[in-house]
């Protein structure tokens, strides 16, 4: 099989099922449309031209999905600069919001049940709050944050996603929880 067959091949098998996940984790993390879907495409580029990198071809699914957590985190630490350099305002004013009903972190990013309007309308304040508190984290926490209750990964995953240890998966994990619950506290 010649390369260009390998990339048309590998790129197919992405866009079926991949692709759909990473756009999801990459939409929970970025909370844009836009930059959910452009960090989906930058990996998919990315995979077809590093095809020769994947020793595995079983392992592709893993290896897309950590390129594209890779995208993200690098479009967060360019949000976290611009922020920094040019004084934007935390608020991303581009951020969708899902229609959610509250209970926990999963539940409001992915709540799928038809609430009452005050109750959606209290779901979607406190959602707001959450998404406002997670991108005062650093990019490592966000993202370990919102693949262990967004999207239900176990620590080795989310370290094989974040590429580093398990421990210190952990530790983005502890951490950000913690200064999360701090930061929930302080605007309470």
């Amino acid at each position: 099989m010649s390369i260009s067959d390998a990339r048309s091949q590998m790129l197919s098998e992405l866009a079926q099922g991949p692709a759909r996940r990473g756009y999801g984790i990459a939409y929970d993390l970025l909370g844009n449309r836009a930059e959910a879907e452009e960090a989906v495409q930058e990996a998919l580029v990315r995979a077809c031209e590093n095809i020769s990198d994947l020793r595995d071809p079983v392992a592709a699914p893993a290896w897309f999905l950590r390129i594209v957590t890779t995208m993200c985190l690098r479009t967060l630490r360019r949000r976290k600069l611009r922020r920094l350099v040019f004084g934007e305002r935390r608020e991303d004013p581009e951020r969708e919001l899902p229609p959610t009903e509250p209970t926990h972190v999963a539940a409001l990013m992915h709540g799928t049940e038809a609430a009452p309007p005050d109750t959606a309308l209290a779901g979607r304040q406190e959602l707001s709050a959450l998404l406002r508190r997670l991108d005062s984290l650093s990019a490592q926490q966000r993202t370990a944050l919102v693949l262990r209750y967004g999207h239900n990964l176990g620590v080795p995953e989310i370290a094989e996603l974040l590429g580093v240890e398990m421990a210190t998966a952990k530790t983005h994990l502890v951490r950000g929880l913690a200064k999360l619950r701090d930061l929930m506290e302080e605007h309470r």
